[in-house]
């Protein structure tokens, strides 16, 4: 029987922030870019790699709904993680109340304009 290989990470997985700590090191020592649905958080790590945070509240909608717009952006972040110019970020997305009838086009077409106001992608 031969060993087991150890998986490998596809080049579309996303690093994610979750400890607590973490959000608040994005939150306090951070730059934020706003669009009337998301914010985006964003502070240089000491890691070579780009992690991601998404924060929904209870005030955009029950947990179906959080759930929902979590997976919306999360998806969004994941088809744009590729065209970002830098390594070692951590990212921290905010829904706003508005988040809560997103659509996937929505999503993504507001953090492709945070992150071209941010310059991390072109």
């Amino acid at each position: 029987m031969e060993p087991m290989e150890a998986k490998k990470a596809s080049p579309s997985k996303i690093n994610r922030l979750k400890k607590n700590y973490l959000f608040r090191q994005v939150y306090n020592q951070g730059k934020s870019l706003a669009t009337p649905r998301t914010v985006l958080l964003f502070r240089k790590n000491e890691e070579n790699v780009n992690r991601l945070g998404i924060t929904v509240s209870k005030k955009v909608g029950k947990s179906v709904v959080r759930h929902r717009v979590k997976r919306l952006y999360s998806e969004a972040f994941r088809s744009l993680q590729e065209q970002i110019n830098y390594k070692g970020f951590d990212f921290v997305i905010i829904a706003r109340k508005k988040a809560s009838h997103l659509t996937y086009h929505e999503a993504s077409e507001d953090l492709q304009k945070l992150l071209k106001r941010g310059k991390f992608i072109s």
